[in-house]
């Protein structure tokens, strides 16, 4: 075929990882009133946001929103995650002397709320884990305290400040 206006314009963007070059303005300018484009870019190049987020988040971004989100992360004093494994062992303990002195329907509760703690800790479950140990409540947490299950005393206590 001859003649301009049968031909496309092949047009070549090279972009360093740094590169600070506004790509919708340029992309603009090099295709309006102009004979169709066929534009490639190379390069790496990011349009629009970028975000990073590390550990938890309940919305991110423009407009982001979140409700009724409920996060429970427990580090350890020195910011180490939790040895699950010793919670468990730790939890094993601590439901055998709740068992022993559980008189109301409560310690019963408190007891089972444990028991499902220890299981979710072999499971490798977190979260579940500090979800049933906060309905352990504070009878459990004096009990672990008294009884020198520190790692479950810790992790009762960051369960029911609520995260």
């Amino acid at each position: 075929m001859t003649g301009d206006s049968q031909r496309t314009r092949i047009i070549i963007i090279e972009l360093s990882e740094n590169d600070t070059t506004d790509l919708p303005t340029l992309m603009r300018a090099l295709t309006e009133g102009r004979q169709p484009a066929m534009v490639v870019v190379e390069g790496g190049f990011t349009m629009g946001d970028t975000y990073n987020v590390d550990g938890q988040a309940g919305a991110v971004g423009p407009h982001a929103k979140a409700s009724d989100n409920t996060f429970i992360q427990l580090r350890m004093p020195d910011g180490s995650p939790v040895d699950l494994p010793g919670l468990a062992a730790q939890l094993e303990q601590l439901r055998l002397a709740l068992k022993s002195e559980a008189v109301t329907l409560e310690h019963d509760t408190a007891v089972g709320a444990v028991a499902q703690a220890e299981v979710a800790a072999r499971q490798g479950d977190e979260s579940g884990a500090l979800a049933h140990l906060k309905a352990a409540g504070a009878w459990a947490l004096g009990i672990a305290r008294r009884i020198g299950v520190e790692v479950a005393a810790l992790a009762i206590a960051h369960a029911i400040a609520g995260g």
